[in-house]
Parts: structure tokens; C-alpha cells; sequence
């Protein structure tokens, strides 16, 4: 049985070389800023509603704009959305060939948080009032952040070599690795608790 078992090992010896010899390019770093990132835009989520009443949260500056509640019903859709892609677009095939075409594409998510222009939320993400009381919108938006943290947290997927795909007329946005992806939900985030807090700041908001 010898023979065979040497022949085994030299089979299995260029494939061990290869495992140990790939180089993780998503790092621990980039692992804790997403992790620092979804917990404190939780948390500031949590801040900014707490205490809110019924009437509060309903409140609308206009018929055009969205309500307190709306927003956060918004960033629940998303959460669920974005677990989701990452759940899945784990198990595509690794990348490395696009890893390069991605670089620098980072800022351009976070600083997406504080960009002027107005978008429009696809029809998945718009609010159909799901729900009336605050702290199921509450509980809808932070089960799945849970989900996300942990998820980051305890995956072995190197997050720079798996990507999410859109059209090819959306520019930037086409091709983001799963990094970028959470960076830019993480900024979409704080982008819709300033949102909460101009509605909070209009001069007709409930007292």
C-alpha cells in the first residue's frame, strides 16, 4: 500500500501548496471597520427614534415626503436585502481577476452618506406601512443588522474576492466587491438618520 500512498501525497501536495500559499486580501482591519461601522450606525438608529410617540413617527412634512416611519421601514427592507446578498454571494465563484478594477471604489460608498443628490428608492425598498408601532419597525430594521454583524463577523469568505453585479450603465456602481457592497448600506444608513433628523428639526413636528 505503500506505493499508492505516496502517490496520494505527491497528488495532494501542489493543491496543499496552493491553500497555504493564498493570500487573504480581505484583512482583519477591513473586517472591524465594517463591524464598527454596523454597530454604530445601530446604535445611532436606536438614538434617534428613542422616545419618538406614535403621532411623531407618522408625521409627514408634506404629502411628497416621507415619514419617520417610512424611513425606518426603508432601512429595514434594505437590511433584509443586504443579509441576503451577502448570505448568498458568498457561495459565487472567487474573483481575484476584478479585484484590481475595484480599488478606490471604497470612498465612493462611504461618502455616499452625505451626497446632495436625491434618489429615487427602487420599488422593492419604498414603505407600504408595514407597520403602525415603532417598535416593530424597530425590531424589523435590527433583526436582520444582527444577522449582518454576525454574518461579518464569523465568515472565512474573503470578502474582496466575491462580488455583487448591476447593470453596466450604472457606472461605478456596476461591479462592487462584497466589502464596498457593505460599506455603501452602512452609508445608506447614516444617510436616512439625517433624513430622521430633518424631519425631527421641522418647525410642525409633534411636541
Amino acid at each position: 500500500m505503500k506505493p499508492i500512498t505516496n502517490i496520494y501525497l505527491l497528488l495532494l501536495l501542489p493543491v496543499l501548496g496552493l491553500a497555504q500559499g493564498k493570500k487573504q486580501v480581505w484583512t482583519q482591519t477591513d473586517r472591524q471597520y465594517l463591524l464598527a461601522g454596523l454597530k454604530t450606525t445601530q446604535s445611532n438608529f436606536l438614538q434617534e427614534v428613542e422616545g419618538l410617540t406614535k403621532e411623531q413617527i407618522h408625521f409627514k412634512p408634506d404629502s411628497s415626503q416621507w415619514s419617520v416611519a417610512e424611513v425606518m421601514e426603508h432601512l429595514g427592507i434594505y437590511e433584509e436585502l443586504l443579509y441576503w446578498d451577502l448570505l448568498n454571494n458568498q457561495y459565487t465563484d472567487e474573483r481575484p481577476d476584478l479585484v484590481d478594477s475595484v480599488k478606490g471604489i471604497d470612498s465612493i460608498m462611504i461618502v455616499y452618506s452625505t451626497d446632495p443628490n436625491k434618489g429615487q428608492a427602487p420599488f422593492i425598498a419604498q414603505p407600504i406601512g408595514r407597520f403602525k408601532e415603532k417598535e416593530d419597525l424597530v425590531n424589523f430594521f435590527t433583526r436582520f443588522r444582527k444577522e449582518v454583524i454576525i454574518l461579518v463577523q464569523d465568515t472565512k469568505v474573503d470578502f474582496r474576492l466575491h462580488f455583487i453585479f448591476r447593470p453596466p450603465d450604472w457606472g461605478v456602481w456596476h461591479i462592487r466587491d462584497l466589502h464596498q457592497y457593505t460599506l455603501l448600506w452602512i452609508a445608506h444608513t447614516e444617510r436616512h438618520l439625517n433624513q430622521i433628523k430633518r424631519i425631527k428639526s421641522n418647525p410642525r413636528f409633534p411636541n
